[in-house]
């Protein structure tokens, strides 16, 4: 088949036995290494995804702990809010409570809208008319204020009394025929001024300034 000699021949020969074996043993300790190898693999990811499932514990833990703390966080907003609400409504119950005492020690006077309606309605048609007053001092700065509205008016004053002994609150206007009360009543309405109609009849349109009013 071949023509080469049986020297030659017996020396491939070995040779072929010889890679044969190398290539057996080659083999062999690849698939030991292979083995070997493989099984290190699996040992790391075995390793590996022992960590990964404790990393997935220990961040659902720490998720966990995390809504815990933003639950309590959220109660706390709650009750600070409510307190808040609280503190606020107290202040406002402390402001109204302010108003109401600055409301009751303060001075009565004629403001600059109600001096500007007075003026308009009582300076159409002048007259005369009688002020009475009571001696405490802010009832005679009320009364000033007014006095002085009726003379910017054109108003004259007849008699200026102060009643002695005699005690009433706000202001009344007596009953009259004198025609100049219903002007003084006219412009006080305008004015939002309150007043009470007297009992006693006088002839000449009185005016009387009592005390402040209670207002609670």
């Amino acid at each position: 088949m071949f023509n080469i000699s049986s020297s030659t021949a017996d020396t491939i020969y070995n040779y072929a036995n010889i890679a044969l074996i190398l290539g057996t043993t080659i083999t062999l300790i690849a698939t030991i290494v292979a083995i070997k190898s493989g099984s290190i693999r699996e040992q790391y990811s075995n390793e590996r995804t022992a960590k990964n499932e404790s990393m997935t514990i220990t961040a659902k833990a720490d998720a966990a702990k995390a809504n815990e703390n933003a639950a309590i966080a959220n109660k706390v907003a709650a009750q600070a809010n409510k307190s808040a609400a609280k503190s606020n409504l107290r202040a406002a119950e402390v402001e109204k409570q302010n108003i109401e005492l600055r409301i009751k020690f303060s001075s009565r006077h004629i403001d600059q809208k109600q001096y500007g309606i007075l003026v308009t309605e009582l300076s159409k048609n002048p007259s005369t008319f009688n002020i009475e007053t009571m001696g405490d001092p802010e009832s005679g700065m009320y009364a000033a204020d007014i006095f002085k509205t009726f003379l910017d008016s054109g108003w004259k004053v007849d008699k200026k009394e102060f009643p002695l002994g005699v005690i009433w609150e706000g202001i009344i206007i007596y009953q009259t025929n004198d025609p100049a009360a219903l002007r003084i009543a006219d412009a006080f309405k305008k004015a939002a001024i309150n007043f009470k109609i007297g009992d006693q009849f006088h002839e000449k349109a009185t005016i009387m300034i009592g005390g402040k009013p209670q207002t609670f």
